[in-house]
């Protein structure tokens, strides 16, 4: 008896634990639920507001009731399978147009409801103007039949670089020098933060191709020639960017470019065919599946570039409209369940069938021929997973954001600090014969990259973004007295007194994107920047050249002939001037690392293969090369 009555006591208790864990378990969920986390953010503008059951949601297509895609406590799919059963063939693919913001008309969100549109100079303004005009598209896209949001998306490789104010960090190339990936995904989280307060919820970035063709003029793009090292930075960013491993309310959406890697291009003419042998495509789509175990939720296939080596019609087509490269290989082939964001082309049909989701550059005009010409299966699963990840990123309850915020987090002190570390870890130094310190020294700054702001960055970003050049920095902390500028007149020169002075020849190219301002046959210096080297060196005057870089150029005659070479690649307009005195006045250790190699003539160049990386036999300086100086100026030759 004793023993039967200890069992059941056992057995009581069990159950009694059993019941106290349920209704533990059961107020921990309801508190969750309950909780501000869990709740959204609310905030509309024309669709009225329903209250249930002490929660509020959006009544988006202001029928006076909730429907379940206006729902915000069910999942991203339910909402989107009801909100699909709802639309129109034309209202779903109006969702895959991604239309270019130059002269935008209200029409085209109020009534036809575009899916994304893509700001360039029309936001360029100023953070208050962005953010107000975002609100305003977003309100009209609140105005539709169903109250569907639009996605802003930006070209944005180096920060929110299409508006004025905006804080821009060197790009991919210079980032990659820093051999920093936990750098590059704080500078994903700050382009994250100021994208967000004006509304713009897309970035065209990371850039996943490897630079491993030099004369490209898109090389300035690209996180280095190493697969492994690019393919940490560019996960890195997608974290950065996406605010974790999900999408989710702070994410901005990161979509990885240029699939299958651009880099490759045939004689590094842009818009040529791409150059891949079954082991070198191996290795340039390396970068693409570690973004994909990421969860990068979008990827762009080049669209000026055909890839004849996976046959089939990715021979004749551009990739972003080759059935070969986007069903073949992306979908079929790696798996990849995101979006398919064309590039910016004309054949939209023809990339929607071939596998696209999103359409760059189409327009508004185009929704009608898209909705005749493309199989309604087709739409919907291209609109459904457009509608799954706006619903993840909370879109539908709040796309607003406060302009005034957005006037404090742009371009703000801890931003540009942090610009201004990365532009200086960047910094890589290849030759130093004991160069004296600058401090009480008369500087002869030579070169009309010397007071090019425009030249500190690439081509993505706004016109005249605000900035200063490497003379106006230097001559501020070297004292305008003690600096004499000559852009290219040598005969100059001969009326500078080079005693006690140290010359800084600041050369390179002009800011460029597709198209490099020396052509894509081209990696030696202009005779104009050779001849300041020159005249200096015969007057034997100290040269610390500064080389803004946006591609390995051939620097054998001016690596001898200087005393000191620093590689600034493209720092960031920024703070990249700042980062660069600083360096030169001994106030930050110069110690990055070439992420490719340096040639030492066309001929090694034109002799290298495309698709592959480190394969010049004796370069000047291999990858990997930098020397690390803590301070410049104290170093013995």
């Amino acid at each position: 008896m004793e023993l039967l009555k200890k069992i059941k006591y056992q057995i009581a208790f069990i159950f009694f634990l059993i019941l106290l864990l349920t209704v533990y378990v059961n107020a921990y969920a309801n508190d969750k639920a309950d909780s501000p986390l869990s709740i959204p953010v609310i905030k509309n503008t024309v669709a009225p507001l329903l209250k249930i059951d002490g929660l509020e949601f959006k009544d988006l297509n202001k029928n006076g009731k909730l429907d379940p895609y206006e729902d915000w406590r069910l999942s991203p799919e339910e909402r989107s399978e009801d909100l699909l059963s709802r639309m129109t063939i034309e209202e779903k693919v109006a969702q895959m147009i991604h239309l270019t913001l130059f002269e935008p008309q209200e029409s085209w969100f109020s009534d036809l409801n575009v899916g994304f549109a893509l700001v360039y100079t029309y936001l360029m303004e100023g953070p208050l103007q962005a953010a107000e005009a975002t609100n305003e598209f977003q309100k009209l896209s609140e105005s539709s039949r169903l109250g569907i949001p639009v996605i802003f998306s930006m070209d944005s490789v180096n920060g929110a670089s299409w508006v004025h104010g905006a804080t821009i960090f060197p790009d991919q190339l210079g980032l990659a020098a820093t051999g920093d990936v936990n750098l590059v995904k704080q500078l994903a989280d700050l382009q994250r933060e100021e994208m967000l307060a004006i509304g713009v919820r897309m970035s065209l970035s990371p850039v996943a191709d490897l630079a491993t063709e030099p004369r490209w003029g898109r090389f300035q793009e690209c996180f280095g020639e190493e697969s492994s090292q690019a393919a940490g930075m560019v996960v890195a960013a997608i974290e950065g960017l996406h605010n974790g491993e999900e999408l989710n309310p702070e994410s901005v959406l990161a979509c990885v470019k240029h699939f299958p890697g651009a880099g490759p291009q045939k004689e590094g003419k842009d818009g040529s065919p791409l150059v891949f042998d079954e082991d070198s495509l191996e290795m340039h789509l390396s970068v693409f599946k570690r973004a994909i175990e990421a969860g990068v939720a979008a990827i762009m296939p080049y669209g000026y570039s055909t890839v004849p080596f996976l046959g089939g019609d990715a021979i004749e087509k551009t990739a972003h409209e080759s059935s070969a490269v986007m069903k073949g290989l992306l979908r079929d082939k790696l798996g990849f369940k995101g979006l398919i964001q064309t590039d910016w082309g004309m054949h939209h049909v023809v990339s929607a069938l071939s596998g696209a989701d999103v359409l760059g550059g189409a327009g508004p005009r185009q929704i009608q021929k898209l909705a005749e010409e493309l199989p309604v299966e087709k739409v919907d699963e291209s609109a459904r997973r457009i509608l799954n990840v706006k619903f993840k990123m909370g879109l539908f309850e709040n796309p607003y954001v406060n302009p005034e915020k957005a006037v404090q987090v742009l371009g703000s002190e801890k931003n540009k600090t942090l610009a201004l570390k990365a532009a200086s870890k960047s910094l890589t130094l290849i030759k130093d014969k004991g160069v004296p310190a600058l401090t009480d020294k008369n500087l002869i700054i030579a070169g009309k990259l010397a007071e090019d702001v425009e030249a500190l960055s690439s081509g993505w970003k706004a016109p005249d973004s605000p900035g200063r050049s490497i003379l106006q920095v230097l001559q501020e902390k070297a004292g305008a007295d003690k600096v004499a500028y000559i852009a290219d007149d040598t005969s100059r020169l001969d009326e500078i007194d080079c005693d006690n002075s140290i010359a800084i020849v600041v050369i390179g190219e002009e800011t460029c994107t597709h198209e490099p301002a020396w052509g894509s046959k081209n990696l030696e210096f202009p005779a104009e920047q050779m001849e300041l080297v020159r005249k200096l060196n015969s007057k034997g005057v100290p040269i610390v050249t500064v080389v803004l870089l946006g591609r390995p150029y051939v620097m054998t005659e001016l690596v001898e002939l200087s005393d000191a070479v620093i590689i600034a690649y493209r720092p960031g307009v920024s703070m990249g001037a700042e980062a660069i005195a600083s360096a030169l006045f001994g106030e930050s250790p110069l110690d990055g690392k070439l992420p490719m190699q340096l040639p030492r003539s066309m001929e090694q160049v034109e002799s290298q293969r495309e698709d592959l990386s480190g394969d010049i036999d004796d370069p000047l300086f291999d990858r990997g090369f930098g020397l690390d100086v803590d301070s410049f100026g104290t170093v013995a030759e």
